[in-house]
């Protein structure tokens, strides 16, 4: 009988960080890109947080990144990207978030029902499982996280 662990059990998965430069965008973009050539992730969505500063047409489009900015919600709270909140109400086998939660966010993922919770470089009792890096090279840190992660048994 083969063992399971939380990485090859994703097909689903949910990555949301918070932007500091293009660099730092862009070195994600291709770390995630090569990550998951290896992977059977087969649904991927990616939530770039951004600060209201930054014009979200200024940074390059992509179909699976959804910059999420203060400015895209109402007085009340309410996220006025229909798409996003939709792709965030949806079910996934796991959800890594680097950095500081966005308390916005975070407030519709806890109606979502997601697997397993993982968070990098912080910490939030909403989440499964806390990991610490000290790496900051996006690529160095994406291959600490799944390779942590593919030594955890899953017992279903």
């Amino acid at each position: 009988m083969k063992v399971k662990n939380i990485w090859s059990s994703t097909q689903s998965l949910l990555v949301v960080f918070n932007y500091k430069d293009d660099d730092q965008l862009r070195d994600f973009r291709k770390s995630l890109d090569l990550m998951l050539n290896n992977s059977q992730v087969g649904r991927l969505v990616i939530v770039v947080n951004i600060p209201k500063e930054i014009d979200k047409a200024t940074l390059p489009p992509h179909f699976l990144i959804y910059y999420n900015s203060p400015n895209d919600y109402t007085f009340f709270g309410k996220m006025k990207d229909v798409l996003l909140q939709t792709e965030l109400h949806k079910n996934y086998d796991l959800l890594i978030n680097f950095d500081t939660p966005n308390d916005k966010v975070m407030m519709i993922l806890k109606d979502s029902h997601i697997k397993k919770k993982v968070i990098v470089n912080a910490e939030d009792s909403f989440f499964d499982l806390s990991l610490s890096s000290a790496i900051e090279k996006p690529s160095e840190m994406l291959n600490f996280v799944t390779t942590t992660l593919e030594k955890i048994n899953l017992y279903d």
